[in-house]
Protein backbone atom coordinates (compact mmCIF):
# COMPACT_ATOMS: atom_id res chain seq x y z
CA UNK A 1 0.00 0.00 0.00
CA UNK A 2 1.38 3.42 -1.12
CA UNK A 3 2.00 6.92 1.15
CA UNK A 4 -0.92 8.03 -0.51
CA UNK A 5 -3.51 5.14 1.02
CA UNK A 6 -5.72 6.72 2.82
CA UNK A 7 -7.41 3.99 4.61
CA UNK A 8 -6.25 0.43 7.12
CA UNK A 9 -8.53 -2.17 7.13
CA UNK A 10 -8.88 -4.05 10.41
CA UNK A 11 -12.00 -7.55 10.10
CA UNK A 12 -14.69 -5.27 9.40
CA UNK A 13 -14.10 -1.88 10.95
CA UNK A 14 -11.69 1.12 8.92
CA UNK A 15 -9.14 3.06 10.76
CA UNK A 16 -7.77 6.32 8.94
CA UNK A 17 -3.97 6.18 8.38
CA UNK A 18 -1.87 8.76 8.67
CA UNK A 19 -0.25 9.13 4.93
CA UNK A 20 0.12 12.87 3.31
CA UNK A 21 -2.94 12.39 1.40
CA UNK A 22 -5.02 10.46 4.32
CA UNK A 23 -9.09 11.77 4.92
CA UNK A 24 -9.75 13.53 7.55
CA UNK A 25 -10.37 11.84 10.11
CA UNK A 26 -14.74 11.58 10.79
CA UNK A 27 -15.32 9.92 14.23
CA UNK A 28 -12.67 9.62 17.44
CA UNK A 29 -12.25 8.24 20.58
CA UNK A 30 -12.73 10.20 23.06
CA UNK A 31 -10.04 8.55 25.40
CA UNK A 32 -7.27 8.21 23.80
CA UNK A 33 -8.32 10.70 20.62
CA UNK A 34 -7.36 8.32 17.62
CA UNK A 35 -9.23 9.31 14.31
CA UNK A 36 -11.30 6.95 12.28
CA UNK A 37 -13.25 6.66 9.20
CA UNK A 38 -17.07 7.26 9.88
CA UNK A 39 -18.36 3.71 9.88
CA UNK A 40 -15.92 2.76 12.62
CA UNK A 41 -18.34 2.68 15.86
CA UNK A 42 -16.01 1.69 18.49
CA UNK A 43 -12.05 2.74 19.01
CA UNK A 44 -10.13 -1.12 18.20
CA UNK A 45 -7.42 0.46 20.86
CA UNK A 46 -10.16 1.60 23.82
CA UNK A 47 -12.88 -0.22 22.68
CA UNK A 48 -15.38 2.64 24.05
CA UNK A 49 -18.00 4.08 21.36
CA UNK A 50 -16.38 6.77 18.77
CA UNK A 51 -17.76 10.43 19.03
CA UNK A 52 -18.49 12.78 16.03
CA UNK A 53 -16.05 15.56 17.52
CA UNK A 54 -12.42 15.14 18.04
CA UNK A 55 -11.44 15.12 21.50
CA UNK A 56 -10.60 18.22 23.63
CA UNK A 57 -7.43 18.99 25.37
CA UNK A 58 -7.39 19.13 29.37
CA UNK A 59 -5.72 22.74 29.21
CA UNK A 60 -9.20 23.79 26.91
CA UNK A 61 -11.89 22.89 29.31
CA UNK A 62 -13.08 26.18 30.88
CA UNK A 63 -11.15 29.85 30.97
CA UNK A 64 -8.04 29.76 32.12
CA UNK A 65 -8.97 30.86 35.51
CA UNK A 66 -11.79 28.57 35.70
CA UNK A 67 -11.09 25.49 38.46
CA UNK A 68 -11.47 21.93 37.32
CA UNK A 69 -12.75 18.90 38.58
CA UNK A 70 -11.42 15.30 37.44
CA UNK A 71 -14.09 12.01 37.52
CA UNK A 72 -12.13 8.85 37.69
CA UNK A 73 -14.08 6.25 36.01
CA UNK A 74 -11.90 3.63 35.81
CA UNK A 75 -14.24 1.02 37.73
CA UNK A 76 -17.08 2.19 35.01
CA UNK A 77 -17.64 -0.34 31.96
CA UNK A 78 -16.79 0.70 28.47
CA UNK A 79 -20.17 0.81 28.02
CA UNK A 80 -20.89 3.11 31.15
CA UNK A 81 -18.23 5.64 30.21
CA UNK A 82 -19.36 5.62 26.02
CA UNK A 83 -22.70 7.09 27.90
CA UNK A 84 -21.08 9.77 29.82
CA UNK A 85 -19.80 11.01 26.58
CA UNK A 86 -22.74 11.04 24.69
CA UNK A 87 -24.15 12.75 27.74
CA UNK A 88 -21.33 15.35 27.83
CA UNK A 89 -21.56 15.69 24.29
CA UNK A 90 -25.26 16.06 24.12
CA UNK A 91 -25.56 18.99 27.14
CA UNK A 92 -22.43 20.81 25.29
CA UNK A 93 -20.26 20.31 28.59
CA UNK A 94 -16.90 21.06 27.99
CA UNK A 95 -14.73 18.55 29.15
CA UNK A 96 -11.68 15.80 28.41
CA UNK A 97 -10.06 12.84 28.80
CA UNK A 98 -6.95 11.51 30.03
CA UNK A 99 -7.60 8.14 29.63
CA UNK A 100 -10.94 6.69 32.34
CA UNK A 101 -10.33 9.93 33.66
CA UNK A 102 -12.73 12.55 32.83
CA UNK A 103 -11.89 16.64 33.38
CA UNK A 104 -14.67 19.15 33.42
CA UNK A 105 -15.31 22.81 35.05
CA UNK A 106 -15.74 23.31 38.62
CA UNK A 107 -18.95 25.28 37.08
CA UNK A 108 -19.85 22.25 35.78
CA UNK A 109 -19.78 19.84 38.95
CA UNK A 110 -23.74 19.50 39.32
CA UNK A 111 -24.84 18.45 35.96
CA UNK A 112 -21.69 15.78 35.53
CA UNK A 113 -22.82 14.68 39.53
CA UNK A 114 -26.43 13.96 37.44
CA UNK A 115 -24.90 12.13 34.60
CA UNK A 116 -22.89 10.19 36.80
CA UNK A 117 -26.31 9.25 38.98
CA UNK A 118 -27.99 8.44 35.59
CA UNK A 119 -24.82 5.95 34.40
CA UNK A 120 -25.16 4.27 37.76
CA UNK A 121 -28.90 3.83 37.26
CA UNK A 122 -28.94 2.32 33.85
CA UNK A 123 -25.47 -0.22 34.74
CA UNK A 124 -27.74 -0.99 37.68
CA UNK A 125 -29.78 -4.65 37.16
CA UNK A 126 -33.00 -4.29 36.51
CA UNK A 127 -35.27 -6.43 38.59
CA UNK A 128 -37.59 -9.00 36.04
CA UNK A 129 -41.26 -7.19 36.12
CA UNK A 130 -43.06 -11.16 35.88
CA UNK A 131 -40.21 -12.03 38.88
CA UNK A 132 -41.68 -13.22 41.77
CA UNK A 133 -40.78 -11.07 44.58
CA UNK A 134 -40.04 -10.74 48.60
CA UNK A 135 -40.83 -6.80 50.29
CA UNK A 136 -39.08 -5.06 52.99
CA UNK A 137 -40.14 -2.54 54.79
CA UNK A 138 -37.45 0.13 55.37
CA UNK A 139 -39.83 2.69 57.41
CA UNK A 140 -38.16 1.94 60.65
CA UNK A 141 -34.65 2.64 58.99
CA UNK A 142 -32.58 6.04 58.97
CA UNK A 143 -31.12 7.39 55.76
CA UNK A 144 -27.52 6.28 56.33
CA UNK A 145 -28.83 2.88 56.90
CA UNK A 146 -30.67 2.74 53.34
CA UNK A 147 -27.96 4.16 51.63
CA UNK A 148 -26.06 1.28 52.76
CA UNK A 149 -27.76 -1.34 52.14
CA UNK A 150 -28.96 -0.17 48.74
CA UNK A 151 -24.80 0.40 48.00
CA UNK A 152 -24.38 -3.75 49.24
CA UNK A 153 -26.75 -4.53 47.07
CA UNK A 154 -25.44 -2.77 44.01
CA UNK A 155 -21.77 -4.21 45.06
CA UNK A 156 -23.98 -7.71 44.91
CA UNK A 157 -25.35 -7.19 41.81
CA UNK A 158 -28.73 -8.00 43.69
CA UNK A 159 -31.61 -5.72 41.45
CA UNK A 160 -33.93 -4.41 43.49
CA UNK A 161 -36.75 -1.36 43.52
CA UNK A 162 -38.58 0.10 45.62
CA UNK A 163 -42.87 -0.10 45.68
CA UNK A 164 -45.77 2.92 46.60
CA UNK A 165 -44.89 2.38 49.91
CA UNK A 166 -41.28 2.90 50.09
CA UNK A 167 -40.41 -1.01 50.82
CA UNK A 168 -37.46 -2.33 48.70
CA UNK A 169 -38.13 -5.07 46.60
CA UNK A 170 -36.20 -7.77 45.97
CA UNK A 171 -36.56 -11.27 43.67
CA UNK A 172 -37.92 -13.87 45.74
CA UNK A 173 -34.57 -15.97 44.53
CA UNK A 174 -32.12 -13.48 45.89
CA UNK A 175 -33.96 -13.33 49.29
CA UNK A 176 -31.04 -15.67 51.07
CA UNK A 177 -28.25 -13.37 49.34
CA UNK A 178 -30.71 -10.39 50.51
CA UNK A 179 -30.95 -11.41 54.55
CA UNK A 180 -27.04 -12.11 54.91
CA UNK A 181 -26.89 -8.26 53.72
CA UNK A 182 -29.36 -7.50 56.53
CA UNK A 183 -27.18 -9.72 58.83
CA UNK A 184 -24.29 -8.41 57.48
CA UNK A 185 -25.35 -4.79 57.84
CA UNK A 186 -26.53 -5.29 61.66
CA UNK A 187 -23.26 -6.70 62.42
CA UNK A 188 -21.26 -3.83 61.29
CA UNK A 189 -23.54 -1.55 63.25
CA UNK A 190 -22.33 -3.48 66.49
CA UNK A 191 -19.10 -2.99 65.86
CA UNK A 192 -19.30 0.73 65.62
CA UNK A 193 -21.17 1.19 68.38
CA UNK A 194 -18.29 0.80 70.30
CA UNK A 195 -17.13 4.39 69.75
CA UNK A 196 -14.47 3.88 67.69
CA UNK A 197 -15.69 5.37 64.89
CA UNK A 198 -18.05 8.07 64.19
CA UNK A 199 -21.56 7.98 64.93
CA UNK A 200 -22.65 8.04 61.41
CA UNK A 201 -23.54 10.99 59.04
CA UNK A 202 -27.40 10.88 57.45
CA UNK A 203 -27.81 10.99 53.84
CA UNK A 204 -23.75 10.83 53.06
CA UNK A 205 -22.10 8.36 51.17
CA UNK A 206 -19.21 6.84 52.29
CA UNK A 207 -18.10 6.21 48.96
CA UNK A 208 -18.86 9.73 48.12
CA UNK A 209 -16.68 10.85 51.31
CA UNK A 210 -13.56 8.57 49.64
CA UNK A 211 -14.12 10.15 46.08
CA UNK A 212 -14.03 13.64 47.26
CA UNK A 213 -10.81 12.69 49.38
CA UNK A 214 -9.09 10.99 46.51
CA UNK A 215 -9.78 14.14 43.97
CA UNK A 216 -8.59 16.62 46.68
CA UNK A 217 -5.19 13.88 47.45
CA UNK A 218 -4.74 14.04 43.71
CA UNK A 219 -5.00 18.15 43.39
CA UNK A 220 -2.11 18.16 45.92
CA UNK A 221 0.20 16.14 45.65
CA UNK A 222 0.40 18.17 42.31
CA UNK A 223 -0.24 21.41 43.61
CA UNK A 224 0.10 21.58 47.86
CA UNK A 225 -1.88 25.09 47.19
CA UNK A 226 -4.21 24.31 45.25
CA UNK A 227 -7.65 25.94 46.88
CA UNK A 228 -9.80 23.26 45.56
CA UNK A 229 -7.88 20.25 46.64
CA UNK A 230 -7.31 22.01 50.71
CA UNK A 231 -10.74 22.79 50.30
CA UNK A 232 -12.53 19.57 49.47
CA UNK A 233 -9.71 17.94 51.92
CA UNK A 234 -10.87 20.23 55.01
CA UNK A 235 -14.67 18.93 53.93
CA UNK A 236 -14.02 15.28 53.53
CA UNK A 237 -11.93 14.77 56.57
CA UNK A 238 -14.64 16.31 58.59
CA UNK A 239 -16.97 14.13 57.52
CA UNK A 240 -14.74 10.80 57.58
CA UNK A 241 -14.66 10.81 60.67
CA UNK A 242 -18.06 11.52 61.59
CA UNK A 243 -19.15 8.06 59.48
CA UNK A 244 -19.98 4.56 61.16
CA UNK A 245 -17.98 1.83 59.74
CA UNK A 246 -19.33 1.33 56.06
CA UNK A 247 -20.56 -1.51 54.96
CA UNK A 248 -17.74 -4.01 53.42
CA UNK A 249 -14.94 -2.66 55.16
CA UNK A 250 -13.04 -4.44 58.25
CA UNK A 251 -12.69 -2.21 61.17
CA UNK A 252 -9.19 -2.06 60.39
CA UNK A 253 -9.05 -1.50 57.32
CA UNK A 254 -10.76 1.96 57.88
CA UNK A 255 -9.02 2.24 60.62
CA UNK A 256 -5.89 2.60 58.31
CA UNK A 257 -7.97 4.88 56.01
CA UNK A 258 -9.07 6.85 58.68
CA UNK A 259 -5.36 7.30 60.00
CA UNK A 260 -3.99 8.01 56.72
CA UNK A 261 -6.52 10.98 55.83
CA UNK A 262 -5.89 12.30 59.24
CA UNK A 263 -2.03 12.59 58.90
CA UNK A 264 -2.83 14.52 55.61
CA UNK A 265 -5.39 17.08 57.47
CA UNK A 266 -2.40 17.39 59.75
CA UNK A 267 0.04 17.76 57.53
CA UNK A 268 -1.65 20.27 54.98
CA UNK A 269 -2.93 22.43 58.05
CA UNK A 270 0.99 22.75 59.08
CA UNK A 271 3.74 24.44 58.23
CA UNK A 272 5.24 21.42 56.33
CA UNK A 273 7.06 22.39 53.26
CA UNK A 274 5.39 21.79 49.90
CA UNK A 275 7.13 18.97 49.01
CA UNK A 276 6.01 16.95 52.53
CA UNK A 277 2.29 17.72 51.62
CA UNK A 278 2.76 16.39 48.38
CA UNK A 279 4.30 13.41 49.65
CA UNK A 280 1.78 12.77 52.31
CA UNK A 281 -1.12 13.88 49.76
CA UNK A 282 0.19 10.76 46.83
CA UNK A 283 0.64 8.43 49.98
CA UNK A 284 -3.55 9.13 50.63
CA UNK A 285 -4.34 9.08 47.19
CA UNK A 286 -2.25 5.79 46.79
CA UNK A 287 -4.31 4.27 49.80
CA UNK A 288 -7.69 5.43 48.64
CA UNK A 289 -7.41 4.53 44.80
CA UNK A 290 -8.49 0.90 45.26
CA UNK A 291 -11.33 2.06 47.29
CA UNK A 292 -13.21 4.24 44.88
Amino acid sequence: MGNGAGRVSMGDMVVCSSGPSSPEPQAWCFQCGAGYAAEVAACVECGVATVPEPPTEVADVGAADEDQLEYDLHEYSSQSRSMMASLLLGAAVPHAWQGAVLVVREADEEQVDGFVEAVHQAAAPALPEDAPRVGYALSDFDDDYVSRLTGALDAAGIAYGFDEDGDLEVAAADEARVEGLFDKLEGDDGEASTGEFGPGLDGTDAHDVLSLLFVASDRLQRNPRDRKGNRNLARGGEEIRQLALPFGFEARTWRAVLNQVNELVDIAGSDATQDEIAAAAAATRAVLRDLV
